[in-house]
């Protein structure tokens, strides 16, 4: 890669891992696209799996004194694994327009909702088994297209959690996809050696700017982070709308 595509993968990145080490969520959605318009999309998701893996390990252990328990954890792990194995083969053979589309709607929907201040209630075996559905589809959209933000982070900002608490349960999420997709692009030859040392390389930004964004996030009030997952929320479905209709 030329070094100006390599500086411009440094500050996507760091810039990702300052709203990452805050909301829990953006980095892949900030990456992600800046990488592609350099190169493959399967090689720009391929390159985030090491990196996505460490930050979550770094994150767990930074918010583990905020730690929640998950109700039916085999299941939602079951249904996550499955989800992005079947996304990694997606993404391996079928074109992204599909999942980029549901994501679209599904968040779109989501802010709708807090816009209107209406919650639709689905019917009770749905709410049920909501975390199931949710982490099994959010799998399926991770392997195929690298982020599983816009599906996630809708249902977990919906359980009304403080801003540590939520950055643990969505890295505990993402952690889940991150291995399983670690494991599913080797099997699928996706991730070869070239890619795992451009994957080494993205480290380094994401190694020197997250301390400092879960530093950071110690000022940050409540209703501020509320405030900040809403506007991140806002510029992913914005995003995804620009690759829809580009």
């Amino acid at each position: 890669m030329a070094p100006e595509s390599l500086l411009v993968m440094f500050i996507a990145l760091a810039a990702g891992s300052i709203v990452k080490g805050i909301s829990g969520l953006g980095l892949p959605l900030v990456a992600i696209p800046v990488m592609a318009g350099f190169m493959e999309v399967d090689r720009a998701v391929a390159i985030m799996i090491i990196p996505g893996f460490l930050m979550n390990c770094y994150l767990l252990w930074a918010y583990r004194d905020h730690a929640l328990n998950f109700a039916s954890l085999p299941l939602i792990i079951f249904v996550g694994v499955s989800g992005v194995v079947f996304g990694s083969w997606v993404l391996s053979r079928a074109p992204e327009i599909y999942m980029l589309s549901f994501m679209t709607l599904w968040l779109g929907g989501y802010l709708g909702s807090l816009l209107i201040k209406t919650v639709i209630k689905p019917p009770d075996l749905i709410i049920k088994h909501a975390p199931a559905i949710v982490v099994g589809f959010a799998g399926i959209v991770q392997g195929s297209v690298g982020t599983a933000g816009p599906v996630l982070a809708p249902y977990v900002h919906s359980l009304k959690l403080k801003q540590p608490q939520f950055v643990f349960v969505v890295s505990v999420l993402f952690q889940i996809f991150a291995i399983t997709q670690f494991c599913s692009f080797i099997w699928l030859g996706m991730l070869d050696l070239d890619r795992a040392y451009q994957s080494l390389f993205a480290c380094i930004p994401i190694a020197i700017f997250l301390p400092f964004a879960v530093w950071l996030s110690s000022f940050v009030s409540h209703k501020a982070f509320n405030s900040i997952v809403i506007i991140m929320l806002i510029f992913i479905e914005a995003r995804l709308l620009w690759r829809l209709l580009s």
